[in-house]
């Protein structure tokens, strides 16, 4: 009885401090993402169409493992994320072979706000866990041309090298900012003036029934880079995005812009890279989009239209510097439960001018479908 008595005493006094004495936590987590995706190619390359069936992974979210954790020291938590992403249709790792290319950081949290260090997406890009872009966005950021890498630039990039800063939320506004110190160049060289730069700041509102996010990036193309590198002047972007879900209900409506300039190819290389002269100059435009989602149930319902207007300023002498893209997309997302879903998806993207030229093949009707676990 004296022995039960002291493990009982024991436990109280464990349980009374158990804050302070617990162990750092650190979560294995991951989702698989496999399907199947008919593509029908309406201009490949000298004019032909092509249609082609495959399977494959992560066309609404990518397949991933990875390990995250915190401790708290005093009232600051110390987080880690670490993030590996890979093909489930094949077992291959994805993002060129690196063990956590999806993301790799470090970070510190508390009343003051969040300070981090590390390779992940930029705020305004539609991945990574840094992102505040991907929820303005119907088809959040997924799938080759539905979501909103179908018209914007610097989407699905993510920086080696980079600190970011996001303050705490004050009536709904939060801000950040983030660089990279080497861009997409994986690691710094001897001169910052050689190496690429990455920047980008926003001012993010989030209200009871709508919300919005303006913000403004740029890449500095290093001087390293400019004797090889076409088109080589900085490149700037500029995004403004809204959602609003009436009453709170099942209907949200979605509309957003993207402005840049200089740029040398559209978000992973989901465009064929143009041509560029010896000028320097790059791709400008405008791309608008408007979208909407309604809940049914355990049914997710989505539409989107985006528009591109834009023109090579670098074009080649005789080849085509005006361009064009329309990119219509609707589909239906289904929960199971909260680890699984099915997803089934139907786009249509249209270029001119540039991406009409016979020798792309950005002009095609994508029909997808696939099942999704997380564990």
């Amino acid at each position: 009885m004296k022995n039960l008595t002291k493990c009982a005493v024991a436990a109280a006094l464990a349980a009374s401090f158990g804050v302070a004495s617990a162990a750092p936590s650190v979560t294995l987590y991951g989702r698989i993402d496999t399907g199947f995706a008919y593509t029908h190619t309406m201009d490949a390359p000298k004019g032909s169409s092509s249609d082609q069936f495959e399977m494959t992974s992560g066309m609404y979210s990518g397949s991933r493992w990875g390990l995250k954790g915190s401790e708290m020291i005093g009232s600051t938590k110390v987080g880690f994320q670490l993030e590996s992403g890979f093909a489930s249709d094949a077992g291959t790792s994805g993002q060129g072979g690196r063990l956590f290319g999806r993301e790799a950081r470090l970070y510190l949290s508390g009343a003051w706000g969040e300070f981090g260090a590390g390779r992940m997406g930029s705020p305004l890009s539609t991945c990574g866990s840094v992102s505040k872009y991907w929820d303005f966005d119907p088809f959040e950021g997924a799938f080759t041309d539905a979501g909103l890498q179908g018209t914007q630039a610097f989407t699905w990039n993510r920086y080696d090298n980079s600190l970011y800063y996001v303050s705490p939320k004050f009536a709904g506004f939060e801000a950040g900012a983030f660089y990279s110190l080497a861009g997409l160049s994986k690691q710094e060289t001897t001169g910052l003036a050689a190496d690429d730069h990455y920047g980008a700041v926003y001012i993010r509102w989030d209200g009871s029934e709508a919300k919005a996010i303006l913000g403004a990036e740029s890449y500095y193309v290093g001087h390293a880079k400019e004797a090889t590198t076409k088109p080589n002047r900085n490149q700037y972007s500029v995004k403004a995005a809204a959602t609003w879900t009436p009453g709170k209900g099942p209907f949200t409506l979605y509309a957003g812009a993207n402005w840049f300039k200089n740029y040398s190819q559209f978000s992973d290389v989901i465009y064929d890279t143009p041509a560029f002269d010896d000028s320097g100059r790059g791709m400008e435009g405008i791309a608008g989009f408007i979208g909407a989602t309604y809940d049914v149930g355990a049914t997710s319902c989505k539409a989107s239209f985006q528009y591109l207007d834009g023109k090579n300023k670098g074009a080649e002498t005789g080849a085509d510097g005006d361009y064009k893209r329309y990119v219509a997309a609707v589909g239906a997302h289904y929960r199971f439960s909260k680890r699984t879903s099915v997803y089934g998806n139907l786009s249509y993207a249209k270029g001119t001018g540039a991406l009409d030229d016979g020798e792309t093949t950005t002009n095609r009707v994508i029909l997808s479908t696939g099942l999704v676990h997380k564990f």
